[in-house]
């Protein structure tokens, strides 16, 4: 999937990129002018602060451990806890907790995954805590106001509202024991009881290390109010516990550079107070290394100390990890702040947890993921190669660019993150899991469309609910196009499946079954048509006639979706129409807001033949090895006026990776095609890839998709291989 080194390379890069870049805008003598002259007993209260705060962290672990069934002594947790943190120094933080952990805990038996999953629970509840404690102090110091409209932009209550109803109707369509289980086990009182506790303790040592900042504040600037150096040590306190560099360096100080900046504090004073708490959290934990290790404690056998099955738990983790990304993959939520804005997908966290906890089991069990195809893992090494290679390339022609290294080579990362949630998902699960999981996507895709085309009439009809609808009927994806590839790849899914509902619903006479997925695939034929998205419609069309010719769907269900869908959309179209005429009637003005999205307008249609042309002028200036990863947008600012990606997949790789790169990733999709196709084979797994890969197919050939992380998400759960040991099937 991808190398520890890499990793580590990464780290430590933007930990030097970014410390560098706040020295030279602090000025370096200006820093260590500061640093020289800090108080010894600031220093000293620092130092007892943090020692406090790795004692407490040591004690959380070894809670968690025990709400884990992991019973073990408070040595061997607190040896752990200290060898991730020791790790955490040379390393990204998350991965160098779970890797220094997972050398003490080894030896009782405790798998990777496990230990992942641990640090996973930890993660969640530190990013909860510091992260009300950073809106907190965010809302002191920039007035509750501005907070509050940050969040009324968002669409907070849409998300939780069609997650809990994809969720509901997921369960309703075919809930496992499995699920009813971990489900029981996870609301109870009990495991309620036991993360409020720790949220507590994780409060607490939060105060503690935003304690030690106030203090490094108060010693360097006298005169900061103390309530505004603690409002400003929260916010920085939340961005130094992300895990994206080495022990927090590098974003700590920007951070404390631009909040403490608000405060009237010097850059080269905000900087000495950020270096002082890492070089001091480096001291308490190099400190306690040759205390902890210093005598070896006696492990008891691994049957007495895991009373709970490693399977059990690694399910566990697979499933919350699976159907989290299933559910939140429909969710790109757009964050605007004074400096500009960014895009986040809620599903992105999961994602790189799942490629954590794979990660690991290749690294310390030797296991590479098993697929359907036995050099699938050679063509994903290719291709991480391939875009390293262009990266390069592109690097000596333009120099680092955002979108190359940000948006495409590390986001790469964040694809196969997508791609191992999917095949832990159905290692684990088998042939049921896959089911499960299109079962997930099919329920909160539409309940999506449904919200959506609620909402539009609703306020065509005159109804505000204060929600804010884009233009185009887009769902919560940003992009029309990308929701109509999304509904895509759930249709592949349903129409891959519809033959085994057919017939589930014969055997087990249970006809409704069969009306219910009809009126499912027809709500997302419906929502794809909303769209308007011409390469979506057209896609749909032809996925929906190679189906049914090919009888890869049933066609009773596939010829009834189309009713549904031409029923559900005629009944739309006459509701807005009625409410034209109704407030006409009124003496009202017509509402200019339209569930039907229009058609692409004659600008948009030059711009993407333009786009087309410069592609292929930049190929055949470099045919073989292309122009390099990010070169067409850097350049398309002066030839477009904006910047701007190439309007088709296979002339984007043809641009910027030449012969070369259309030749290694035509190869992966070779492997795909042919697997998907193999005759005497039959599946719903290869009858949805087939109808994925078609789809993605035409879809890619007018507008850049290879980036879209539902078609990776999918990728991994039908190529996965289901683990064949003992009760993991």
């Amino acid at each position: 999937m991808t190398s520890f080194p890499a990793r580590r390379l990464l780290a430590v890069l933007a930990s030097i990129f970014l410390i560098a870049f706040v020295l030279w805008m602090s000025g370096v003598e200006n820093v260590w002018r500061r640093l020289i002259s800090f108080p010894y007993w600031a220093l000293s209260g620092i130092l007892l602060l943090l020692v406090a705060n790795l004692f407490l962290v040591s004690f959380r672990f070894w809670r968690v451990l025990a709400h884990f069934g992991i019973t073990v002594s408070w040595k061997v947790a607190s040896h752990a806890c200290v060898a991730g943190h020791a790790a955490g120094l040379v390393v990204i933080s998350l991965f160098g907790q779970v890797m220094g952990r997972q050398v003490v805990m080894q030896q009782l038996g405790v798998q990777p995954v496990v230990n992942a999953s641990l640090a996973a629970y930890e993660r969640v509840i530190l990013a909860s805590v510091s992260g009300v404690l950073g809106v907190l102090g965010g809302g002191f110091l920039l007035s509750y106001a501005v907070i509050a409209d940050f969040f009324r932009h968002l669409p907070i209550a849409e998300v939780i509202g069609t997650a809990l109803g994809g969720a509901v109707l997921s369960l309703w369509l075919g809930r496992s024991r499995f699920e009813a289980s971990l489900s029981e086990k996870a609301f109870s009182r009990k495991n309620f009881v036991r993360v409020m506790f720790i949220a507590g303790l994780t409060l607490v040592g939060q105060l503690l290390v935003i304690g030690s900042f106030v203090l490094g504040v108060l010693a360097i600037s006298p005169n900061t109010p103390f309530l505004d150096a603690l409002a400003a040590a929260a916010i920085i306190s939340f961005v130094a516990s992300m895990p994206v560099t080495i022990n927090g360096w590098g974003v700590r100080e920007l951070a404390a550079v631009y909040v403490l900046g608000k405060l009237g504090v010097l850059a080269a004073d905000a900087v000495a107070v950020s270096v002082v708490i890492g070089l001091c959290s480096t001291l308490v934990i190099l400190a306690v290394v040759p205390f902890s290790f210093r005598k070896r404690p006696t492990l008891l056998p691994p049957q007495f100390l895991l009373p709970h099955s490693v399977v059990e738990i690694e399910k566990s983790v697979a499933w919350i990890l699976g159907m989290a990304v299933a559910v939140a993959v429909f969710f790109q939520i757009h964050l605007a702040f004074p400096e500009g804005a960014i895009n986040v997908n809620l599903a992105d966290p999961f994602a790189i947890l799942a490629l954590a906890t794979l990660a690991l089991q290749i690294l310390l069990n030797r296991q590479t993921p098993v697929w359907r195809i036995q050099r699938f893992n050679m063509a994903l090494g290719m291709i991480s190669l391939l875009l390293l290679f262009g990266f390069l390339r592109g690097w000596l022609e333009i120099g680092v660019t955002q979108w190359a290294l940000g948006g495409r080579l590390l986001g790469w990362l964040v694809l196969l993150g997508y791609l191992s949630a999917g095949y832990l998902f159905v290692a684990n699960f088998g042939a049921q899991g896959l089911r499960r999981l299109t079962e997930s996507l099919i329920a909160t895709a539409s309940v999506v469309v449904l919200l959506q085309v609620s909402l539009r009439l609703l306020e065509y009809w005159g109804l505000n609910l204060g929600v804010q609808l884009t233009p185009n009927f887009e769902g919560y994806s940003g992009n029309r196009n990308a929701f109509a590839f999304q509904l895509l790849a759930v249709m592949a899914l349903i129409l891959g499946y519809s033959q085994v509902y057919a017939r589930y619903s014969v055997l087990m006479n249970h006809p409704a079954r069969a009306w219910i997925f009809s009126v499912l695939l027809g709500i997302l034929l419906a929502g794809l048509v909303w769209t308007g998205s011409r390469a979506g419609c057209l896609a749909g069309l032809l996925i929906l006639l190679l189906a049914g010719f090919s009888r890869l769907a049933d066609r009773k269900m596939l010829g009834w979706g189309f009713i549904f869908a031409a029923m559900l959309w005629a009944s739309v179209w006459m509701l807005t129409q009625g409410a034209s005429v109704w407030m006409l009637t009124q003496g009202s003005s017509v509402h200019s807001s339209s569930v039907q999205s229009a058609l692409s307008s004659d600008y948009s249609n030059s711009e993407r033949l333009a786009t087309i042309a410069y592609a292929y002028e930049l190929w055949q200036q470099s045919p073989v090895f292309g122009a390099g990863l990010g070169v067409f947008i850097s350049k398309s600012q002066a030839w477009l006026g904006h910047p701007q990606v190439v309007h088709s997949t296979p002339l984007w790789l043809l641009a910027e990776f030449g012969l070369v790169g259309v030749t290694v990733m035509g190869w992966a999709f070779f492997l795909l095609a042919r697997f998907a196709i193999r005759l005497g084979k039959s599946s719903p797994a290869r009858w949805g890839l087939l109808l994925l890969l078609f789809a993605f197919a035409i879809f890619s050939l007018v507008h850049e998709i290879f980036y879209q992380r539902i078609f990776w998400f999918v990728l991994g759960a039908v190529m996965a291989r289901p683990f064949l040991s003992k009760g993991r099937v």
